[in-house]
């Protein structure tokens, strides 16, 4: 055999090991490998501080990697070098490794929605939140809870509850603390703008008593008109110095919100938020009041009542009276009817 048939020979084998390295590695990469066993979308979530053995174990415990020694061989080839980005990844069906790595690596996140919903305690709405985010819970309540956060918009860890806005948002799921209170303190300011706040002067109380009535009057009625007439009694009776004697904040001192009917032992808490034994507002929002709900206050019907009692036709509204004698006829109609109702 002469020197350039061996040369040939050398150059075949050398074009066979090629083709045979590309097939394998374009089986590597390219081949499906990820999701390959489900016909639907998922979500993949990868935490902050992620590595990519933890990546692959995450996928072998959701059952979502068809051969774990093709996704090792493909992390040498493309991925050795290459972080691992916290965020939610929604994940087609058949994907390749190239294009898990890749998607990864490059932080190609769908973004969640964090909604901030009614909820009572500035922890709850915390807790919450990294229900729906990756943020620890006790680091965001730490945050929120913050001497400078609550100095900068007049609260104490009281009334901190008063900073919140229902509001819903797309946001990266891996979002920090700081971006979350942004978010939260964005929402607060464009709703307390100037024309708002110029309401709020004219009711003679500050922006979280605002809250705290508003908190209250959305447990009293979800009728706006009613809410409206509501604030009205309550603003008379915080100008005459007269307890509110509201139902909703007893059952908020006791923290039992099961309670249907308020009877004269629940009265004898001592507590502040307790409105029967204390001439004042409680100290803080009783839950995040709606819109609806502080508009309501800011927006309250001017009359005389100082009483109000609920229809003894159930339909959620009230009646009201100017003395307590007026007053006693439409409770003792109500009582009735809640007797007759069996509602004890």
């Amino acid at each position: 055999m002469n020197k350039k048939n061996i040369y040939l020979i050398i150059v075949l084998l050398v074009c066979v090991s090629i083709l045979e390295i590309s097939a394998g590695a374009y089986y590597f990469l390219q081949y499906p490998n990820i999701q390959t066993s489900q016909k639907k979308y998922i979500d993949f979530y990868v935490p902050k501080n992620s590595t990519w053995q933890s990546v692959k174990d995450s996928l072998k415990s959701n059952n979502l990697i068809k051969s774990e020694k093709s996704f090792d061989f493909a992390l040498k080839l493309i991925g050795k070098n290459k972080q691992v980005i916290c965020g939610k990844y929604v994940l087609e069906p058949n994907i390749s490794n190239r294009a898990f790595i890749n998607r990864i690596a490059y932080g190609m996140s769908h973004h969640v929605t964090m909604e901030l919903k009614m909820t009572r305690y500035t922890e709850w709405v915390a807790r919450n939140l990294s229900r729906q985010m990756e943020v620890d819970s006790a680091s965001l309540a730490n945050y929120l809870l913050s001497d400078s956060l609550l100095l900068r918009y007049n609260l104490n860890k009281d009334n901190s509850l008063a900073l919140f806005i229902r509001f819903s948002k797309e946001m990266s799921w891996c979002a920090s603390p700081a971006e979350i209170v942004a978010e939260i303190t964005k929402e607060y300011d464009k709703f307390w703008n100037p024309e708002r706040r110029a309401l709020a002067s004219k009711t003679g109380l500050t922006i979280p008593q605002i809250h705290i009535l508003a908190s209250i009057i959305e447990e009293e009625t979800n009728e706006h008109e009613d809410k409206r007439m509501v604030a009205g009694v309550y603003i008379n009776r915080i100008r005459k110095g007269m307890p509110l004697q509201s139902c909703p904040t007893v059952r908020f001192a006791w923290a039992d919100f099961t309670i249907d009917r308020v009877l004269k032992t629940h009265l004898e808490i001592e507590s502040p938020y307790n409105t029967y034994k204390n001439a004042s507002l409680p100290p803080g929002p009783i839950r995040i009041p709606s819109e609806k709900s502080i508009d309501a206050v800011l927006n309250y019907v001017h009359h005389r009542y100082i009483y109000f009692c609920a229809k003894s036709d159930f339909s959620g509204t009230h009646e009201y009276a100017v003395t307590f004698q007026e007053h006693s006829r439409n409770a003792r109609k109500y009582q009735k009817e809640l007797n007759k109702r069996g509602i004890k």
